[in-house]
This record gives structure tokens, C-alpha cells and sequence, in this order.
């Protein structure tokens, strides 16, 4: 990524800016829930993570995740279009002595790694873009021949589609976090129609227990 950002690029990082500095009730409760979710995402993801992979997470937010596989790989990079994500990502790793992460400003329509990472992972990430698929492309071409990528992405019919339309009314709008930002749902029939776009070998499947509502489309080089 150019050292000097388009219009569109800045105002999207001021556009996430904005949410990771924001504290109120729905940032609390999403907050709690990404520890949630880091637990039963961490023990699916170990078997994609060999002792000397090097892996790279789009759309990292605070990383959360990321920084409790840190100690199973042997590089993780973190990126986000966000600065203050990336700060905030940071300064937990610190605190979580996970000194084997780079946090890097970019952006995930057009990441600057081509055939690099054993595996590329995203959560929570394609469904803020109308074209989800130019998405899903940039994270295929971050892994390298032989690597693989998770997109894990909120399900269709599940509860975080029954929040959102929830807290559609003005009223209700502080219990959603992303108040302004494009939010997609998918069916497996959306994600698999995207996986067959971009390689033979993909595969749709849900995130055990079900009720946690997210669906991964997996891609292999």
C-alpha cells in the first residue's frame, strides 16, 4: 500500500477510527463476545497453524484472537485500514508478551502480499463490502502455493441477523457497534458461490455449536 492514501481510503479509516474508539453498551457487549468466540475460533484454527507458519489476519480490529495464537506460530501479521485498531492491538500484545506479531496499516481491497502467508484468516470482515468477493480474492492472494484461508462470516439465519434488524430504529441504534457500516449476511449458497469463483478447492461449513451463528468459507492454493 502507497504511503499516501486516496480520499476513499482515509475516509474509511476514519470510518473504523471512529468505532474502535467508541465505548457504550454495544462496544462492551461485542467486546465480551470476541472472547467468546476467540475461544471456540482458536481451538478450530490450531489445526491450520504448524509450528513454522506465518500467518496473516485481514481486517484484525483489536486482534484478540490473533494475539492468543501468537505462541503456536512463528509469525503472525495483523492488518487493518485502522490506525487505532492497530494501536490497540498493540498494546495487548505487550501485555500479552506475544512479541512475534507486526501490526501493519492496509487496506483489504487491495493488500500489498502476493503468495506469502501459509494461511490468511478473516473474521468479521467480508460482510461490511458490497462486493465481498473482490474481498475474498485479496486474501487468496496473500497465501502462498500450498497454504490455505478461513473467512469466517455471520450466518443468514442466526441471531446476529435478528440484532441488526433489531437495532435498525433510531432508538436502538447504539446497541449496534457498526452503526454506518455495510453489513452483509450469508447463506452457505452466497459464500460457496464465491468460493467456486476464486479455486476448485473450496468448502462452506458452519462454526461449531451452531448457535454461535458464523459460517467459513475455506480456500486452498
Amino acid at each position: 500500500m502507497s504511503a499516501k492514501k486516496t480520499g476513499l481510503e482515509r475516509s474509511q479509516e476514519k470510518e473504523w477510527d471512529s468505532v474502535w474508539k467508541k465505548r457504550n453498551i454495544a462496544s462492551d457487549i461485542v467486546d465480551f463476545g470476541r472472547k467468546i468466540y476467540a475461544y471456540f475460533f482458536q481451538r478450530f484454527l490450531k489445526r491450520y497453524l504448524p509450528k513454522d507458519a506465518e500467518m496473516l489476519e485481514l481486517g484484525c480490529g483489536t486482534s484478540v484472537l490473533s494475539i492468543s495464537l501468537a505462541h503456536l506460530t512463528k509469525k503472525i501479521t495483523a492488518l487493518d485500514i485502522s490506525q487505532t485498531s492497530l494501536d490497540i492491538s498493540s498494546k495487548n500484545a505487550k501485555e500479552k508478551g506475544a512479541a512475534n506479531m507486526d501490526f501493519v496499516i492496509g487496506d483489504c481491497k487491495n493488500v500489498q502480499y502476493a503468495n506469502k502467508f501459509d494461511f490468511v484468516w478473516s473474521n468479521g470482515l467480508l460482510e461490511h463490502f458490497e462486493d465481498p468477493e473482490s474481498v475474498a480474492r485479496e486474501h487468496f492472494k496473500a497465501a502462498k502455493k500450498g497454504g490455505s484461508v478461513l473467512i469466517a462470516v455471520p450466518y443468514y439465519y442466526s441471531y446476529h441477523k435478528i440484532w441488526y434488524v433489531i437495532s435498525r430504529p433510531k432508538l436502538l441504534r447504539k446497541l449496534w457497534l457498526w452503526l454506518d457500516v455495510e453489513q452483509i449476511f450469508f447463506t452457505k449458497k452466497m459464500l460457496r458461490d464465491i468460493g467456486k469463483k476464486i479455486t476448485p478447492n473450496h468448502r462452506v461449513f458452519f462454526l461449531q455449536p451452531l448457535p454461535l451463528g458464523m459460517v467459513f468459507l475455506e480456500l486452498r492454493k
